[in-house]
């Protein structure tokens, strides 16, 4: 039986179907399972007996956008997709807003709620339309606050209160960082991307966030 190994960030479609986000590397077995494991540098066809590859295209470092639109891009287990604010506080500035909003937390099935927070290799709406910013993935490991542990539930608490000034801490940490990875030109494309992200207020990001989710709530 046949298997090919799919790089991070990449799209697996069968039969017209989106059956797999590619997050953190997976052996797909063609006609069978999908094994997940360790991101892996090999290439891929683009098309297979019975798989087609969407967005093979290559991540660049300071590229930015949705993360859901750096999905399509292979990270080439180089870079990682950052975003800013972390997903984590967009989530709980969502879940403060479903609690806070009298009807909304009844009206939220949990299909509903699988769809905004994600569920299994989904990463849900919240977190796909959040801004990202590519970098080198040591500089998201040694100098991002938001990464790992680092991002603890009290700090995700204080962002999610006040999102556009946990943006510009967040992007301000690693446009200071010493020892950085990524060079000159990457670092001239984070700046000017963080520079568009810090615009945006915090009411800004709850107007938006309270829309997906009665857009949500609609479409159940």
């Amino acid at each position: 039986m046949a298997a090919i190994l799919i790089p991070v960030g990449e799209v697996v479609i069968e039969g017209g179907i989106t059956i797999w986000h590619i997050l953190f590397g997976a052996t797909v077995v063609t006609g069978g399972a999908v094994v997940l494991h360790e991101a892996t540098q090999e290439k891929v066809p683009a098309t297979t007996e019975t798989t087609t590859i969407v967005g093979t295209g290559k991540l660049d470092c300071g590229d930015n956008g949705s993360y859901e639109d750096l999905l399509k891009k292979s990270g080439d287990n180089k870079f990682d997709r950052d975003h800013v604010p972390s997903k984590a506080a967009l989530k709980e500035a969502a879940q403060k807003i479903i609690d806070e909003t009298p009807g909304l937390a009844e009206k939220l099935t949990d299909a509903g709620r699988k769809a905004l927070f994600g569920s299994g290799s989904d990463p849900g709406l919240i977190a796909k339309q959040g801004q990202a910013i590519a970098i080198p993935k040591k500089d998201h490991q040694q100098h991002s606050d938001t990464y790992g542990r680092r991002n603890n539930p009290e700090k995700i608490d204080t962002d999610s209160d006040e999102l556009q000034e946990a943006a510009k801490k967040d992007t301000k940490t690693i446009e200071d960082a010493e020892g950085k990875e990524m060079d000159d030109e990457c670092l001239k494309k984070y700046q000017k991307a963080a520079e568009q992200i810090r615009k945006k207020t915090h009411a800004e990001y709850i107007k938006d966030l309270t829309k997906l989710i009665k857009d949500v709530i609609a479409k159940q």
